[in-house]
């Protein structure tokens, strides 16, 4: 693969997409090259070599991004995998495919969901896309779409469209602490995405707090004009799977099958105890359950 040098974007694209869809659908893009959810270093990466021009020296990465240079190496490893980045004459370098996805997320840059009250900028941040505080706000931007598509997934199809923030915090690895910072910035300013409740439970003399989340009316239009949620409701598999574990998420639909394979397999194992007579068509039966799942988890991802 060949070397690119990253130059100014283009000015953005017009279209029929609000600039919060445009900024999520771009977040689905990235993270189709880029496992966000263990990958940030890769994606820090992609944009401090866009920022040096598309190519930079190993020790210089790892200075500018406080890591270890064996943990550059590597992400730089699965970003070659990827086609993301390839050898330039200094160092690793980007391609056209990684100098493409450069410039879109430059492009994205204040096109995200402005629920902070505005602040007087300083002069620096007026200053040409590719200055650090660009990959700042660049990394920023993406963080905050990150956590709200996963709020969005996990919240399209959950009983009653609600979810404990415990259970939104689950999915990302944030303390739902962090986890409620990010989404209330969604649930205070307009368009309200999020509508954020607490709720108070008392047993006895105890009184105990919880915080729930759910999709406004805006956030299902948002929800339902997402590329990635019209394809799953488009798919059959996806549709029966959201049925049985109430979710469009990947990571929670998954870890619902697991407790539901658990205590099947559990009953089943229990019942040929109980009837000796029967235990190979029940356990015939469940295995054919199982494998059943696992066929509908591989046509839906």
């Amino acid at each position: 693969m060949q070397a690119v040098r990253v130059a100014q974007p283009a000015t953005p694209p017009g279209g029929p997409a609000g600039p919060l869809e445009e900024g999520l659908e771009l977040l689905r893009r990235v993270d189709s090259y880029v496992d966000l959810s263990r990958g940030w270093l890769q994606l820090r990466l992609l944009v401090e070599l866009g920022r040096r021009g598309g190519e930079a020296a190993v020790s210089e990465l790892a200075a500018a991004l406080g890591v270890e240079r064996k943990a550059v190496l590597d992400s730089l490893r699965k970003m070659r995998q990827k086609g993301l980045v390839t050898r330039g004459k200094r160092g690793p370098a980007l391609t056209e495919r990684g100098a493409d996805l450069y410039r879109s997320l430059l492009r994205a840059i204040g096109a995200g969901h402005e629920a902070q009250p505005p602040r007087r900028q300083p002069q620096a941040a007026t200053r040409e896309p590719g200055t650090p505080r660009d990959a700042y706000r660049l990394l920023a931007l993406l963080t905050r779409h990150h956590y709200l598509y996963e709020a969005l997934l996990a919240l399209a199809a959950a009983p009653r469209g609600m979810l404990p923030l415990e259970a939104l915090a689950s999915l990302t690895g944030l303390s739902p602490r962090q986890m409620d910072e990010y989404l209330q910035v969604y649930a205070r300013s307009e368009p309200r995405i999020l509508a954020r409740t607490v709720k108070e439970t008392r047993l006895g003399p105890l009184r105990r707090q919880r915080i729930y989340y759910r999709l406004t009316r805006e956030g299902e239009k948002l929800l339902h004009r997402l590329p990635s949620y019209t394809r799953a409701r488009r798919s059959r598999a996806a549709r029966l799977l959201a049925a049985i574990t109430r979710t469009l998420h990947p990571t929670l639909a998954l870890k619902r099958l697991m407790l539901l394979v658990s205590a099947g397999s559990a009953a089943a194992m229990a019942a040929a105890a109980l009837e000796p007579g029967l235990a190979p068509l029940l356990l015939g039966a469940w295995l054919l359950a199982v494998t059943a799942t696992a066929v509908l988890v591989e046509a839906t991802y």
